[in-house]
């Protein structure tokens, strides 16, 4: 059994920092295709997310640089193994890197031998090929399983998984604990979808039902401007969750590095990965 863990005095940011935004890049590629009723992988729909290992990664890592802004790169463990080079440009460029299951399994259709087994295994593949001991987490599609394995099996430092709060806050369990910063789908690539009928394959990240770049923009900008304000008064930060295969895309992209240029003016306005903000938590917050 677990219990939530609340800070006993009023959170606050460092000096300065008004609003964080967290930046996380799913790198993912090619996993989690859509299927035929016979099981098979639709081809048409590998091809589409295969442009996140070949450009779409490499462009977002481009603007990252750019705008010297550190992110947090979420990582399936199938996709280093199978794009090796995005990875280890993400590490040598100082992002936080943290395991995104190992194929993008929808982990809450899963027993909690299965998704321990999914769990031991991404990490192996970091330690293997990247010589990097996960400290980071983010299931996709968290079970009720999740957080007792991730206490009980793993040192993860932190936990994405949730989309429960507006902060983090502390999970306490098995005689440690671990830092919970939930994310939001209203900043994810599906926010950039518009399910259809049609009779292709229906997936809420693929990019043959997309709406324009500037619904991208206009929505990332008015969930900014919500919080902006919120944090004039009381805490807030703003999690913003790119996926390699869509927002990798040079349309998309551009609506990304639009959007960073819009809010960087604002005074106050910090781009950060989890870890420091882990930090800056952990650092500022009795329990």
């Amino acid at each position: 059994m677990w219990k939530e863990r609340y800070p006993k005095q009023p959170v606050s940011w460092p000096n300065g920092v008004r609003l964080p935004i967290l930046i996380s890049v799913h790198h993912q590629s090619e996993e989690a295709t859509c299927t035929f009723p016979d099981g098979q992988p639709d081809p048409f729909d590998v091809s589409e997310r295969q442009y996140g290992g070949r450009r779409g990664a490499w462009r977002l890592l481009e603007i990252l640089d750019r705008h010297g802004i550190k992110g947090t790169w979420l990582i399936c463990g199938a996709t280093l193994e199978k794009y090796p080079a995005v990875s280890r440009a993400v590490k040598k460029a100082g992002h936080a890197i943290a395991g995104h299951t190992y194929a993008h399994e929808m982990i809450c259709n899963l027993p909690a031998h299965a998704e321990l087994e999914l769990i031991k295994k991404t990490a192996s593949v970091f330690e293997d090929l990247l010589g990097e001991r996960l400290r980071g987490w983010r299931t996709c599609y968290a079970s009720h399983n999740t957080v007792d394995l991730l206490l009980e099996h793993t040192d993860f430092e932190w936990d994405g998984s949730m989309w429960n709060d507006d902060l983090p806050y502390v999970i306490e369990g098995a005689g440690r604990q671990i830092l919970e910063m939930p994310f939001a789908t209203y900043s994810d690539a599906a926010l950039a979808v518009s399910i259809s009928g049609s009779a292709s394959p229906i997936t809420p990240f693929s990019t043959y039902h997309s709406n324009t770049p500037d619904f991208i923009f206009n929505g990332w900008k008015a969930a900014f401007e919500g919080l902006y304000e919120m944090a004039a008064t009381r805490p807030a930060m703003m999690p913003l969750v790119v996926h390699d295969f869509t927002a990798g895309r040079p349309s998309r992209v551009k609506a990304f590095n639009d959007f960073i240029n819009y809010v960087k003016p604002f005074e106050g306005v910090v781009f950060t990965h989890h870890e420091e903000l882990g930090k800056w938590w952990r650092n500022s917050h009795s329990l």
